[in-house]
C-alpha cells in the first residue's frame, strides 16, 4: 500500500513497483487510511512523510494501535527528487533503525529484503 498525496509521485511508484511485480493498492486521501487499509490486506505499507491532510506519525501510530494490522511492515517515505528517496522502517525506536537516502534501486532492495523477513 502507498499512501501519499501527490499523485503523480504516488503513480510514479506504483508504476515502478508493478513492474516489479507487486501488487500495489493506492490511497491518495490519507484521512481514509484507517478505513481503507482493511481492504487492500498489504503486506507492506509506504507512508509519505510529508502528508498535508493528517500527520504522517499520528497516521503510524493509529496503524500500530489496530491488532489485525499492527504487524504489518511501514516505510516512512519522501521523495527528495526522482532518483533520491529518504527512508525509514517503523518503529522508528529501534537502535538499528536508519534514516536512509538512497536511489530506487537501493530502495527497491530494501522493500524486498522487508518483505522476505
Amino acid at each position: 500500500m502507498i499512501i501519499d498525496e501527490d499523485v503523480m509521485e504516488l503513480n510514479r511508484l506504483s508504476e515502478i513497483l508493478g513492474c516489479q511485480g507487486y501488487d500495489i493498492c493506492l490511497l491518495h486521501r490519507s484521512y481514509r487510511v484507517l478505513s481503507e487499509i482493511s481492504k487492500c490486506h498489504p503486506d507492506l505499507i509506504l507512508l509519505d512523510s510529508m502528508l498535508s491532510e493528517m500527520d504522517s506519525m499520528l497516521i503510524s501510530r493509529a496503524i500500530n494501535t489496530i491488532d489485525t494490522v499492527k504487524d504489518i511492515p511501514l516505510m516512512m517515505i519522501s521523495g527528495k527528487n526522482h532518483n533520491t528517496y529518504t527512508y525509514s522502517f517503523k518503529p522508528l525506536e529501534i537502535e538499528d533503525n536508519v534514516i536512509k537516502t538512497a536511489d530506487i534501486h537501493s530502495l527497491l532492495k530494501d522493500i524486498e529484503l522487508k518483505l522476505a523477513s
